[in-house]
């Protein structure tokens, strides 16, 4: 048996609709969330600028001795390959491309301009799609303005040339599960959403299953953890109960 914390990082918000999942799912594990607020947006970062800051925040959770990190963020993981750690690591693209390549249809890919230009879902999708940057829909969820009028003129203005062309949608942000309700005002509410927020499960239970689960009695904890205007970090919409909000420097 294994007590020690998940560590869970993404550039702001968006990674918490992988916490909240993961939470519900396992219950009974102690998490650990990262999210990089001074440094976020990552998606118009350069690939030096966020080698160095994803390294960075590999080597803060490795020092709070989790068990596992899990990297919430597709454009982190697009930039993380470079790196090796004694910690098992688990990268959100490669279980999200499971899940698509298990549907028939057509896809499209909405990210960060910078995980479209890397082409990360293009090495593991088995089929065409069409790619969107969708990096301004970061600081609409940031700023806490979905479901407003800026956010559906937003989603209108990216999404509406493929309207009736594409049978499932990849949330290739861990972000853009907040934009539900916009991209089905203009793909339509029968689309197949994959948010790669919830693609996580079975490798972090296949994770589980090597580096022990968590037999403790007492209830387990969430911590979350950001890295500027901790006043500012919205959790007002999580799901789950958590134990600590709070600033750290790294």
């Amino acid at each position: 048996m294994n007590n020690k914390y998940i560590g869970i990082f993404d550039s702001g918000v968006g990674g918490l609709t992988a916490l909240e999942d993961l939470k519900k799912n396992f219950p009974n594990e102690n998490f650990l969330y990262l999210g990089d607020t001074k440094r976020c947006p990552y998606g118009t970062k350069t690939k030096e600028e966020l080698e160095s800051i994803v390294e960075s925040d590999i080597r803060y959770l490795e020092k709070c001795d989790v068990k596992m990190i899990i990297i919430a963020c597709n454009t982190a993981t697009a930039n993380s390959y470079h790196i090796e750690s004694d910690v098992p690591i688990i990268r959100i693209i490669e279980p999200t491309c499971d899940v698509a390549n298990s549907k028939e249809g057509s896809i499209i890919v909405l990210a960060t301009n910078y995980t479209i230009n890397s082409n990360a879902y293009s090495k593991f999708l088995n089929r065409e799609h069409y790619k969107v940057p969708c990096s301004e829909w970061v600081e609409i969820i940031e700023k806490a303005q979905t479901d407003s009028k800026i956010s559906y003129e937003s989603a209108n203005k990216l999404l509406s040339p493929y309207k009736g062309k594409v049978d499932n949608v990849i949330l290739a942000c861990t972000h853009f599960g907040l934009m539900e309700k916009e991209i089905k005002s203009v793909l339509g509410e029968d689309i197949n959403i994959i948010n790669s927020s919830k693609c996580l499960k079975d490798k972090v239970k296949e994770t589980l299953d090597k580096v022990g689960y968590n037999d403790q009695k007492e209830k387990a904890k969430v911590i979350i953890r950001c890295t500027k205007d901790k006043d500012a970090f919205n959790v007002s919409w999580l799901d789950i109960n958590y134990d600590t909000l709070e600033e750290v420097d790294i």
